[in-house]
């Protein structure tokens, strides 16, 4: 098996690096590309690197973050390793993984995400230009970790399993849904997506790519 290697890191924040990020100005460091939702503006977003991966605060903002050249095709796992800040509570809004990105900075955009959220449930979708479909809608699962309250963070990993017939989805080793893999075009650019008003630290993106 070959891995590829975006980066790996884990570790848990510090509460003086997430203060120290949070008030970071907004940009993307180098090589990265962003996409909002409608129009969103990318500029209220802030994407800062830190000494291993990157913290994001996306203010009003929807969008997905990648690089053009990391893209995975064929059998391989997508892990995407991420600490969530807050808000606190049954906070609806989601976070994760994306696979099989094409045109993504075009019309024809197209990827299929897998987010959780603080509420303790996950959803998976895909997008073909400006519609996106649901796959499995927003579902609980006791194998996401949540914060119930105050200033704590947890961390939380987002698998994508891509196999020759099946595509299974995975939360801290839990797999938590499986489609066949005729459904799904999961070849492609990976990234991240985060929704609006999320407080990220995203320690690790890793493809590891079977023969």
């Amino acid at each position: 098996m070959r891995r590829f290697l975006f980066v790996a890191a884990l570790f848990a924040p510090t509460a003086a690096g997430h203060a120290q990020q949070a008030a970071a100005k907004p940009g993307l460091p180098a090589g990265w590309q962003a996409r909002a939702d409608d129009k969103g503006d990318l500029s209220k977003v802030s994407f800062a690197p830190m000494s291993r991966g990157w913290h994001v605060n996306t203010g009003p903002v929807h969008a997905i973050f990648y690089r053009p050249e990391n893209t995975a095709t064929g059998n391989y796992t997508a892990t995407l390793d991420a600490f969530f800040f807050g808000p606190p509570g049954q906070y609806p809004e989601g976070y994760g993984v994306f696979v099989g990105g094409k045109d993504l900075a075009g019309p024809a955009q197209a990827y299929v995400y897998f987010v959780a959220a603080n509420n303790g449930k996950f959803l998976i979708k895909k997008r073909t230009g400006p519609t996106t479909t649901v796959v499995v809608d927003w579902t609980a699962s006791s194998a996401i970790k949540t914060v119930p309250a105050g200033d704590k963070n947890v961390e939380n990993v987002f698998k994508i399993q891509a196999r020759r017939d099946s595509v299974l989805f995975s939360i801290n080793d839990v797999v938590v849904a499986t489609r066949p893999r005729s459904e799904l075009n999961v070849d492609g650019i990976t990234g991240f997506r985060i929704n609006h008003s999320l407080n990220i630290h995203v320690a690790g993106l890793t493809v590891a790519q079977a023969k």
